[in-house]
């Protein structure tokens, strides 16, 4: 098994929150609080959603009547990948069965599943998408809207805007409080990430030595 990223959620939620698009525009200082107060809102809500219905994220899809539907499309497009998909209105949950069942033979042929006590993915990716569900359903209190940042202020009107990676921070975070992983499920992405550049690394050095050859 090759090296894998850190396991610290605090780590992973860096990752992702560094991963976006406004990142730049966020204050350091306001860094680390941020990705925290992520993970403590899907840490809560998963929490909340297992004192009322358990652990098994299809109960929880079948009591919130979120229908949960699989998908044999493969959505993936350019770099990327898709596994699963929450719609709002009417609401409902799509994982992509082709994408995530190459990923589970990933896991397995890499000594991951094992490592990482995963058998199959689906129960990340739909605990994943339930967060989705719960925060829309906060509407103006959901998550991006309580943390806010100002790009512009001039005399009393401030110009916001909210962070798309919270909502993939508490997401993740969701799925492994509910599922009581050790591990926030970015992991997966960064080991996939992992994953393809030592294919290409070896493709590269194929072809190099094909050529000494």
């Amino acid at each position: 098994m090759s090296s894998e990223p850190s396991r610290s959620a605090a780590a992973l939620a860096a990752s992702l929150l560094r991963a976006d698009p406004h990142y730049p525009r966020i204050p350091e200082a306001r860094r680390v609080p941020l990705a925290q107060a992520a993970l403590d809102d899907g840490r809560l809500l998963a929490r909340t959603a297992r004192a009322c219905w358990g652990n098994n994220p299809w109960d929880i899809a079948h009591a919130c009547q979120v229908p949960v539907l699989e998908s044999g499309r493969d959505a993936s497009f350019g770099s990327t990948t898709l596994f699963a998909e929450y719609v709002s209105r009417p609401a409902s949950i799509t994982l992509y069965g082709p994408r995530i069942d190459a990923l589970n033979r990933l896991l397995e042929a890499s000594g991951w599943a094992g490592e990482l006590a995963l058998a199959d993915a689906r129960p990340v990716f739909l605990a994943h998408e339930l967060y989705h569900h719960f925060d829309c359903e906060q509407g103006a209190s959901r998550l991006s809207g309580r943390h806010r940042l100002t790009r512009l202020r001039v005399g009393p009107l401030a110009w916001t805007f909210g962070l798309p990676s919270l909502e993939e921070i508490a997401a993740g975070a969701f799925a492994q409080e509910l599922l009581g992983l050790d591990y926030h499920p970015h992991l997966l992405d960064l080991l996939l990430v992992a994953q393809a550049r030592e294919r290409v690394s070896r493709q590269k050095n194929g072809k190099v030595t094909g050529t000494q050859a």
